[in-house]
C-alpha cells in the first residue's frame, strides 16, 4: 500500500510540474495557430486561461501530495480523509475544465463573429 500510494503521488506531482512547465512555455500548436492574431480580447482570454491552468496544476500537485501522505500514514482515518479529499479535488478540476471549455468556445465563437 505504501509503495503504490507513494508511486502514484510522486507520478501525479511530476505530471503537474510537467504540465505547468509546458504551459508556461506555450504549446507549439497554439503558438503557431495564433501568431499575429493578438487582440485585446485574445490577451484577456489567455490571461484568464493561464490563471485557471495554474490553479488546476496546483490542485493536481496537491492531489499528489495527499496521495503520498496517505501512503506514509498507512491505513486509518487520515488515509480515508486524504483519498476523499483527492476525489473531491479531482471533481473540482473537472468543473474548472468544464469552465475552460465553455470559455474557450465562447471566445472562439466571438472571434469568428468578428471576422465575418
Amino acid at each position: 500500500m505504501l509503495g503504490a500510494c507513494l508511486l502514484m503521488g510522486f507520478a501525479v506531482i511530476c505530471i503537474a510540474v510537467w504540465l505547468e512547465y509546458n504551459d508556461s512555455l506555450g504549446w507549439p500548436r497554439e503558438i503557431d495557430r495564433e501568431r499575429g492574431l493578438e487582440s485585446e480580447s485574445d490577451l484577456r482570454y489567455r490571461a484568464i486561461r493561464r490563471r485557471w491552468r495554474v490553479v488546476t496544476h496546483a490542485i493536481l500537485a496537491t492531489c499528489g501530495f495527499l496521495m503520498a501522505a496517505a501512503g506514509f500514514a498507512g491505513l486509518g482515518k487520515f488515509w480515508v480523509a486524504s483519498w476523499t479529499a483527492v476525489a473531491i479535488l479531482i471533481m473540482a478540476i473537472m468543473v474548472i475544465a468544464l469552465g475552460d471549455a465553455i470559455r474557450t468556445h465562447r471566445h472562439y465563437a466571438s472571434k469568428m463573429q468578428r471576422r465575418k
